[in-house]
């Protein structure tokens, strides 16, 4: 008794102050990131509203709603929150019911004989209820360090969906300037081709006149079954976006929207210039980054919870338990027990495991500070080399575009010359096969810059801001077993 006295009288000063052990914050990072932050030229969220097409964004909202991995981060989501509210109600008294009943002896039947010094030990029905109640006293910040931990795991599950947001904005916005762009390079081919058998017409009637040689009509074959060839691949490289813009949207594969089908031309960016984003104002843009850091707060957390197992869990208690032959005689004399107290657990001095699993917790610490080292390193990397290649990409298209120009000037008065016999069939041939390879490398520059543009929106994160509301349909299940299988079932030929 002396030792217990004692030992409350050493814990009274501990157990007033209620106070939460292990670190307070999360670490900072280690990296040189400057706190000012200068966006001059801040990037729009719905920066896919920069193209002006009406049809896009409409398209991005709907793959915003149903997209299915999205659909998936939602629900992953849903989980988290759920947990979080379940890592809460450990702060409110625990409750617990139970009844039985049964015949035959039990416990409370050989107690009443024992009391009444007989033998005769009772033989027959026995109904028993009880209730029990217990409340832990939080004095060391256990479970509110656990709900730290949730609540931050719920922002990382947050911050993922806003991840995936970004990532279906951006490759739906992709896929659909893609089959534009796709479409507009077929046109080019189509035209091509016809600039080329034009030619390959001249020359066949030059020769057949006398006035040719059969080594250009071979040439003017050759570049017109060359010319043609192009045209397979790229009608198959745009349905495959095509198929990919419908998934993305929720859609089966073979039901792109009309709008993208009957696009030829990709819509131009109102906005050309470079962003001027500082690397704080990216970093806050950007789901993954926020993500990391909440993976860190929650590791710093489970230090706290991990701590607190240095010290004693206290709770008070409460129960009361009435058992008794038949039921109408509960609450008589006699059949009813209770008890109402503070319940005390500690594995002290044994504290070795307890060490560890603090030793444990801050090893992930370290591994999250690192974690989020690295996201932040990759966020501005990914933003320097789209920044970068964005640049290069548009340096290309405007030399393209001169070039493209001067081809197609240079071909009119080979043609002109051609026809008033100034010119060799030879030289028209090499003027058409030349603005041929032009138009078609200016026409992959204009898809370069586009793929530059959606990386360099989708590497500054936005896209999550202000986004519609995933749609989760409510699950619908079949009647019968066997109409739940909708593929074929194939059995193995014994």
């Amino acid at each position: 008794m002396l030792i217990i006295r004692r030992l409350t009288i050493a814990l009274i000063p501990l157990l007033s102050a209620g106070c939460a052990v292990g670190p307070d914050q999360p670490p900072l990072t280690t990296l040189p990131i400057k706190s000012t932050l200068s966006d001059n030229s801040p990037t729009p969220d719905q920066w896919w509203a920069l193209y002006q097409d009406p049809a896009l964004n409409h398209a991005v909202g709907e793959a915003l709603r149903n997209n299915r991995d999205l659909r998936v981060a939602a629900a992953n989501l849903l989980a988290v929150r759920a947990l979080l509210r379940e890592t809460d109600a450990q702060k409110l008294p625990s409750t617990s019911f139970s009844a039985k009943g049964g015949y035959g002896s039990s416990l409370d039947d050989h107690i009443e004989a024992a009391l009444g010094q007989s033998d005769n030990i009772r033989t027959g029905s026995r109904y028993s209820a009880g209730i029990d109640l217990q409340w832990e006293l939080d004095l060391f910040g256990r479970l509110r360090s656990q709900s730290s931990a949730a609540q931050a795991g719920t922002e990382s599950a947050q911050a993922e969906e806003d991840g995936v947001r970004v990532w279906v904005a951006a490759e739906t916005t992709r896929a659909w300037l893609s089959a534009c762009s796709y479409g507009q390079r077929i046109g080019i081919a189509q035209r091509a081709l016809a600039q080329v058998e034009q030619g390959q017409q001249i020359t066949e009637a030059l020769y057949q006149s006398g006035a040719g040689v059969a080594l250009d009509v071979v040439r003017a074959q050759g570049l017109v079954y060359q010319t043609r060839a192009d045209l397979p691949v790229l009608k198959a490289k745009r349905q495959h976006v095509l198929a990919e813009l419908a998934v993305l949207m929720g859609r089966l594969p073979a039901n792109p929207p009309e709008q993208a089908l009957a696009c030829l031309k990709p819509p131009t960016l109102a906005y050309r210039g470079l962003p001027d984003n500082d690397g704080l104002a990216l970093l806050r843009r950007r789901p993954d980054v926020r993500e990391a850091q909440q993976q860190l707060a929650a590791a710093t957390a489970n230090i706290r919870v991990a701590t607190t197992d240095l010290y004693p869990r206290i709770s008070l208690g409460a129960n009361m338990l009435s058992s008794a032959h038949q039921p109408e005689d509960w609450g008589n004399s006699g059949t009813t027990v209770w008890s109402i107290g503070p319940l005390i657990s500690w594995s002290f001095p044994n504290v070795t495991q307890a060490r560890a699993r603090i030793a444990q917790a801050g090893a992930k610490e370290s591994a999250a500070l690192a974690h989020f080292d690295g996201t932040i390193l990759a966020a501005l990397k990914e933003l320097q080399v789209s920044l970068t290649s964005y640049d290069s990409a548009l340096q290309q298209q405007k030399l393209l575009q001169q070039a493209a120009e001067n081809s197609r000037q240079a071909l009119k008065l080979s043609t002109l010359a051609y026809q008033d016999g100034a010119a060799t069939a030879l030289d028209y041939l090499d003027n058409q096969r030349s603005d041929v390879a032009v138009q078609s490398e200016l026409a992959r520059a204009n898809a370069r810059v586009i793929e530059a543009q959606v990386t360099l929106f989708k590497a500054l994160g936005g896209g999550w801001q202000q986004a519609p509301s995933v749609v989760i349909p409510v699950p619908q299940r079949s009647k019968t077993a066997s109409s739940m299988l909708f593929l074929p079932v194939f059995k193995r030929e014994s």
